[in-house]
């Protein structure tokens, strides 16, 4: 599979790296630790996008604690300022979750200057995660491709961690919002997932079925197809209707 040829180039590369002068096999080593990267976050939003949702109740601090605890502030001596209720449960699925945060988490302490804030805030609807850093803010050509839903040999993107942002958005029935000005501020509208969710799903299915009754290869209108089990009674039919 995919990791495991990048392993078997490592290995040579490695061997290169011990017998030869230059930077050449270094840059392979680098170029090969760069796609491990992008093949487990790709694998991750694999999965995000091809499970169903199943809610619980989560509180979101404790996993933006725990994400926390995982990212990396030492490279860049990053200093990350949280301001967070001590909980703030929501009902959403707990892993879709996970992978959808770590992303803006990660972005935000790698082209931070100095400092990142995390805040948490509870809404009506659910809750509020705002992510913001000091660095140079991400690409105009970035954000049209995410807003456009698609990349082209024009508007190509560095990785792949705003996508599975945006996927993992979608599929908490969320909003996602940037603000680029000074930095870049990230803010996630995340909904409780459930009844919400529940009510789309039977607005689909309800104008799906709409589609079908209006289908002029029926033939037939509203009323009559309703009452298409008793079709010999035209009296009944036109009392149904």
């Amino acid at each position: 599979n995919f990791r495991n040829r990048l392993d078997v180039i490592k290995g040579h590369a490695e061997r290169l790296a011990d017998h030869t002068e230059g930077d050449h096999a270094e840059a392979v080593l680098t170029a090969a630790d760069r796609l491990a990267t992008l093949g487990s976050r790709a694998r991750r939003i694999d999965q995000l996008v091809a499970r169903d949702p199943n809610p619980t109740t989560v509180d979101v601090v404790a996993v933006i604690n725990e994400l926390l605890e995982s990212v990396d502030t030492e490279e860049n001596e990053t200093t990350i300022e949280t301001t967070l209720p001590a909980t703030a449960e929501l009902r959403t699925d707990a892993e879709t979750l996970r992978t959808t945060l770590v992303s803006p988490l990660e972005n935000a302490v790698k082209y931070a200057d100095s400092t990142v804030q995390v805040s948490v805030t509870s809404t009506p609807a659910g809750c509020r995660v705002v992510i913001s850093d000091d660095g140079p803010g991400i690409p105009a050509a970035e954000l049209d491709s995410l807003a456009a839903g698609t990349e082209t040999d024009l508007q190509h993107g560095r990785g792949l961690g705003l996508w599975q942002l945006k996927w993992g958005v979608d599929a908490l029935n969320g909003d996602l919002a940037f603000e680029t000005d000074a930095g870049t501020t990230v803010r996630i509208e995340l909904p409780t997932l459930g009844d919400d969710s529940d009510e789309r799903s039977a607005d689909a299915d309800s104008d799906n079925n709409e589609t079908d009754d209006n289908d002029p290869a029926d033939g037939v209108d509203d009323d009559s197809t309703d009452s298409n089990n008793d079709t010999e009674n035209n009296d009944d039919t036109d009392s149904e209707a």
